[in-house]
């Protein structure tokens, strides 16, 4: 059997010279597997989603305020900028 680096150069050397019905074929075979795997990308999101919003309904997640998040980010670049010097 070919590796699959064999088999990308066998079919990058024929596709210029197959027939407009064979490189349609190619064609519409990756645009289904394109669609197939952002489908899988966005199930996979949205079941992430769904994970993390459950376990913050069910308190498992610590959160913080608008206000919270602003001052830890100023402390953190402040020590980042004095450790610097």
């Amino acid at each position: 059997m070919d590796s699959i680096t064999e088999i990308r150069k066998k079919v990058k050397k024929s596709i210029d010279s197959a027939s407009d019905t064979t490189v349609r074929m190619v064609y519409a075979m990756l645009e289904v597997q394109e669609q197939e795997s952002k489908k899988a990308e966005e199930d996979a999101f949205d079941k992430e989603i769904q994970r993390r919003f459950d376990e913050f309904e069910k308190g498992n997640v610590k959160t913080f305020s608008h206000e919270e998040l602003v001052e830890h980010a100023r402390n953190y670049h402040k020590n980042r900028i004095q450790s610097l010097m």
